[in-house]
């Protein structure tokens, strides 16, 4: 991504675009940077993020990387970008026990698609998922 590309997107938007959607403040989503072509979300887990055995729900972690990259495409797209999520690919790599934190990025950026990872940690920074994120421009 190119580094010296506009920021179209900043953290106070980003927190308030948040705040503003039907889901944010259940999911209480916490912003902790935005960059051109990168979030940054952190994700206080509460109960019911939790499957039984005291492990993460995968629905969650899809959940925050999806919201990450949503937002870091914003920062090279625009507030106003009606894109949408085409694809996701997810891979599970640990238990996640605690609150999670995502850094997502756009490694491409065309005119209807783009295309993207994040990478999900735990509090130790351990990593507990990596998922691949294509959008489209609808």
């Amino acid at each position: 991504m190119k580094q010296d590309a506009p920021l179209l997107l900043d953290v106070a938007q980003a927190k308030k675009i948040l705040a503003e959607s039907p889901f944010g403040p259940w999911w209480n989503f916490q912003v902790e940077a935005v960059s051109p072509g990168k979030a940054i979300l952190r994700l206080p887990l509460k109960p019911e993020h939790y499957r039984p055995g005291g492990v993460a729900q995968g629905g969650s972690m899809m959940t925050l990387a999806d919201v990450a990259f949503w937002l870091a495409l914003m920062t090279v797209a625009g507030v106003d970008t009606p894109a949408v999520t085409l694809e996701m690919k997810t891979n599970f790599l640990r238990a996640a026990r605690t609150d999670l934190s995502c850094e997502a990025e756009v490694m491409t950026a065309g005119r209807r698609i783009l295309y993207g990872t994040a990478t999900i940690t735990d509090s130790e920074g351990k990593i507990v998922s990596h998922h691949t994120l294509t959008y489209i421009n609808a």
